[in-house]
C-alpha cells in the first residue's frame, strides 16, 4: 500500500478504471492499511510478512469470488 510516485490506493483505483472486475491482494507491513484498501474496493489483504501458502490461500479466494 506505501509506495513511492503512486501509493497503492492510487494504483488500485487506476486499475479498476481500467477493468471494473480486477480482483486485487493488497499487502502492507502496516496493520493500518487494512482500512486504507478497504476503502478502495480490495477484498483481500495480506500483513507482511506473509508465507507463501497465506499467499496461495489468498489467490486461490480471490480467484473462485
Amino acid at each position: 500500500m506505501v509506495m513511492p510516485v503512486m501509493d497503492g490506493s492510487t494504483t488500485i483505483a487506476a486499475l479498476k478504471r481500467i477493468n471494473p472486475e480486477v480482483r486485487i491482494i493488497a499487502t502492507s507491513g502496516l496493520n493500518s492499511n487494512r482500512q486504507a484498501a478497504n476503502n478502495v474496493g480490495t477484498t483481500h489483504f495480506l500483513n507482511k510478512p506473509f508465507t507463501a501458502e497465506t499467499l496461495l490461500i489468498a489467490l486461490r479466494r480471490a480467484l473462485e469470488e
